[in-house]
């Protein structure tokens, strides 16, 4: 019997049949089952690959409708002849047969996307990029920088070489315990892993925390890749509500008493992507209520520095008095993406597992941007750095909330944040949100469309605008191209916001 290896998914829409049906197409098609070959029969395939006989059939007569198989009463079913060759990928060894693997990846694997949608056409770089993610370069302290990636290379590399601490290097996590005092966070190093980002901070946890079918409570609209890291773990995603005090504490409340949570995941200080923040009595509400059903907090504290109006606000962690809330904070945001070094604050029993998971994915953040940063912190320059960036994005925030003031047509809803990168905007009623989204492309405008911040796939009528790499005068061209096109297809001539 032909030896066919095969793992159905059965959490996935697809029937198990149809599933099977298309494995087994791969392989006729790339020639690992040659034409003319028998099939097994259904009975024994069945037992060898733990499904259903019915099961079997069903993806035989589908081969069958598709023109790739052919049965004969009594002989069996067997791969039909192709009238003209598959074209093939030759590989390394000489052998010229394709290798299947989509029946053979894990359940996991399968349930892994690409964190953003695409844009048909759009121009590299576009004209207009409003996508978040970036910073603005011009302010970066690039002097200091290179002073202190230099030193760390030049003087300290010898006892870097050394280092085999997989929580992080030892001096940065002192240098970022006294930084969260900034924050309001009393920790020591020995409470503090540094990893690579605050995403891979949210996958440790979703690793070592989450089983699957394991329910997982997060804001919505919410951070994407939060909810595709949670997916990955198998985990079963739960939207709450957000408002302009952030998460809807009243629908946390009625989730947590109908099914068993494992974890609750926020973005109080700059709800993300709309940049509301929670308020002091939901921030009490929210560890009052996970102490009573005995579920962890995740807060993702990515973007608390960019705060431009009233007072700094707190870290929930701030008020955790049971150790109950994971912290996770970067400098990515901050300094540049690529930079790729963020930190984790939680209870021991979790970050020990936290840390032998990362030694078993990487190992560790790597050691001379680690010494770079420290001296950094230590230095004063990262604090001069986010000065002088308030003040630029400031800016930036307050020229795109007087350009959509200004040319947005009636019906557009806009959100007035007091901190972070973006604005969330919703269209008015009638615009076609895919036929804005390809003359947006066409234009070159390129921002992120609101359904990737929803778990259960609404939110089409939003999009998502950040601002930190843009010039003010590129912002106000820009968002007056979008009223054009948004009033093109579709919105009325007046306008409103929402604070």
């Amino acid at each position: 019997m032909l030896d066919i290896v095969f793992t159905p998914d059965r959490d996935a829409g697809e029937p198990v049949y149809r599933q099977l049906a298309v494995h087994l197409r791969g392989l006729i098609e790339t020639d690992r089952i040659s034409a003319g070959a028998k099939l097994p029969a259904t009975r024994e395939l069945a037992a060898t690959l733990d499904l259903s006989r019915a099961t079997v059939s069903l993806a035989y007569e589908n081969l069958i409708d598709a023109g790739l198989a052919t049965a004969h009463v009594g002989q069996g079913t067997f791969v039909a002849a192709r009238p003209t060759p598959v074209r093939l990928t030759a590989v390394a060894s000489g052998d010229s047969r394709g290798f299947v693997w989509s029946g053979l990846l894990a359940v996991r694997a399968r349930a892994l996307t690409a964190p953003v949608k695409l844009l048909p056409h759009v121009p590299r770089p576009p004209r207009f990029d409003f996508t978040g993610g970036q910073v603005d370069v011009d302010t970066l302290p690039t002097a200091e920088l290179r002073r202190d990636f230099a030193d760390a290379v030049a003087t300290q590399l010898p006892a870097l070489a050394r280092d085999r601490d997989a929580r992080g290097f030892a001096p940065l996590r002192r240098a970022i315990a006294r930084y969260l005092v900034g924050r309001g966070i009393v920790c020591d190093a020995n409470d503090v892993a540094v990893v690579n980002g605050a995403q891979q901070a949210i996958d440790l946890v979703a690793r070592v925390l989450l089983d699957p079918g394991d329910t997982v409570v997060m804001e919505q609209p919410g951070y994407f890749g939060a909810s595709l890291a949670f997916t990955a773990a198998q985990a079963h995603l739960v939207g709450v509500r957000v408002d302009e005090d952030g998460l809807r504490i009243d629908d946390l409340a009625r989730i947590l008493r109908a099914r068993r949570a494992k974890l609750v995941y926020t973005t109080p200080a700059a709800q993300s992507p709309t940049g509301a923040v929670l308020s002091a009595e939901r921030r009490r509400a929210l560890l009052a209520l996970a102490d009573e059903h005995q579920t962890p907090v995740f807060e993702d504290d990515y973007d608390s520095e960019l705060r431009y109006e009233g007072a700094p606000i707190a870290a929930l962690k701030t008020l955790d008095r049971a150790g109950q809330v994971i912290y996770a904070g970067t400098f990515s945001k901050v300094l540049f993406p690529g930079l790729r070094v963020g930190y984790v604050v939680a209870a021991r029993p979790l970050l020990e597992k936290m840390v032998l998971a990362r030694w078993n994915t990487d190992v560790a953040t790597s050691i001379v941007p680690q010494a770079a940063l420290t001296t950094l912190l230590e230095s004063g320059g990262l604090e001069r750095h986010l000065r002088r960036m308030r003040k630029v994005y400031a800016a930036r925030l307050a020229a795109t909330l007087d350009a959509l003031d200004a040319t947005m047509p009636e019906g557009t809803v806009w959100t007035r944040p007091r901190g972070g990168h973006g604005v969330w905007l919703t269209l008015p009623p009638g615009v076609d949100p895919e036929a804005l989204a390809h003359a947006a492309a066409l234009a070159g405008i390129a921002y992120a469309p609101g359904d990737v911040f929803y778990v259960d796939g609404r939110g089409s009528e939003s999009i998502h605008l950040a601002f930190a790499a843009l010039t003010p005068n590129a912002i106000r061209d820009g968002v007056a191209l979008l009223a054009d096109l948004i009033r093109a297809h579709g919105a009325k001539r007046r306008r409103r916001s929402t604070s």
